[in-house]
C-alpha cells in the first residue's frame, strides 16, 4: 500500500473514530440527563404516593353527612349566588355512586403543610392531591406542599382567590407533566371518550365536599387572556359562562346558569406559544 492510500485510510480511521467518541459522548450525556430526569420524577412521586397514602379514603354511601373532615360549616355563596345540592332551574343531578372520599384532618394537615386549602381527586388516575394557596401563583409552581424545591411543584389555587372556593369562579393551576402526574391526565380532556368516561371530578375542603361537574374544555392565549375571577355583574358572568362553553372542545350536555360557582384547571399546552388548556366545572355539593 501507498503512502498516500495509508495516509488517506488513517484519516478516515481518526475521523471515524472520532464521529464515534461524538456519539459516545452524546449517549453518555443523554444518559445522565434521562437518568436525572427519571430521578426527579421518582422524587416527586415519592413524595405524593407517600402524602396520599397517609390520607384514609373510604366510600361515601348515601346518608354521610357531606362533610365528614370538618365541623359541620358550609362555604358562603358568593352574592347573588344559591349553591345547593339539588341543582337549580329544575336540573335533577344524580347521587353520586360512592365515591371514594378522602378523611381529610385539615387542621392538622395545615400544622405539617401550611396552606392547604382542599383536596382534588379524579378516581381512575394520577389526580389525588392537596390543593395549596400562597401569597402568590410564583412559590407552588417550583415547590411541593413540604416546602422542597421541585419542578414538578404543587396543586395550587389562585392568591387571589377565597380559600373557601366561595368565590364566582376560583382557578387552581398545576403542571402539565409528560408522566400524567400533577395536571398531566388533563390533556386527555380533549378526547371524547375520556370526558365522557370522567364528567365528574371531586373536590373536597374543610367545609364540605363537592362534584365538579366539566362543563367546558378550552384553549387559550395566556399572553393575551386569563381565566377571570371576579364580574361586575350576574349578567357579566353570565356572559363569561355563555363565551367559555362556546369554545369548548368536547360535547358536555351539561346545563349550566350563573346560579353555580365554577373551578378552573389550568395547565400548560404546546398547540402554540404561551398556550394554556382549561377545564373548567361547576360545583355540587354532595
Amino acid at each position: 500500500m501507498s503512502n498516500t492510500n495509508k495516509k488517506k485510510s488513517n484519516k478516515t480511521l481518526r475521523i471515524l473514530y472520532a464521529i464515534l467518541g461524538i456519539s459516545l459522548a452524546g449517549i453518555l450525556t443523554f444518559g445522565v440527563w434521562l437518568g436525572i430526569e427519571l430521578y426527579r420524577d421518582w422524587q416527586s412521586q415519592s413524595f405524593y404516593t407517600a402524602f396520599a397514602a397517609g390520607i384514609e379514603m373510604r366510600p361515601r354511601t348515601p346518608g354521610n353527612p357531606g362533610n365528614i373532615s370538618g365541623p359541620a360549616a358550609s362555604a358562603p355563596a358568593p352574592q347573588n349566588q344559591t349553591v345547593d345540592a339539588a341543582a337549580p332551574d329544575g336540573e335533577v343531578l344524580p347521587e353520586p355512586e360512592n365515591p371514594w372520599v378522602p378523611l381529610v384532618d385539615f387542621d392538622a394537615l395545615n400544622e405539617q403543610f401550611p396552606g392547604v386549602v382542599g383536596w382534588i381527586t379524579l378516581e381512575g388516575t394520577a389526580i389525588n392531591y392537596p390543593i395549596m394557596q400562597y401569597t402568590d401563583n410564583d412559590y407552588f409552581l417550583t415547590h411541593l406542599p413540604d416546602g422542597t424545591r421541585h419542578r414538578s411543584g404543587s396543586i395550587f389555587m389562585d392568591y387571589r382567590n377565597k380559600s373557601d372556593f366561595s368565590d364566582f369562579n376560583t382557578i387552581l393551576y398545576g403542571h402539565m407533566s409528560r408522566t400524567e402526574d400533577m395536571f398531566g391526565v388533563l390533556k386527555h380532556y380533549r378526547e371524547q371518550d375520556f370526558y365522557d368516561r370522567n364528567p365528574v371530578m371531586f373536590i373536597h375542603t374543610p367545609y364540605a365536599d363537592y362534584q365538579l361537574i366539566i362543563f367546558t374544555v378550552y384553549l387559550v392565549d395566556s399572553a393575551h387572556e386569563q381565566p377571570r375571577i371576579s364580574f361586575e355583574s350576574t349578567d357579566d358572568y353570565q356572559q363569561y359562562l355563555r363565551e367559555i362553553m362556546s369554545r369548548s372542545l368536547v360535547r358536555t350536555n351539561v346545563e349550566m346558569s350563573a346560579n353555580y360557582r365554577i373551578v378552573t384547571l389550568a395547565t400548560c399546552a404546546y398547540d402554540f406559544a404561551n398556550a394554556r388548556l382549561v377545564v373548567v366545572g361547576k360545583l355540587v355539593e354532595f
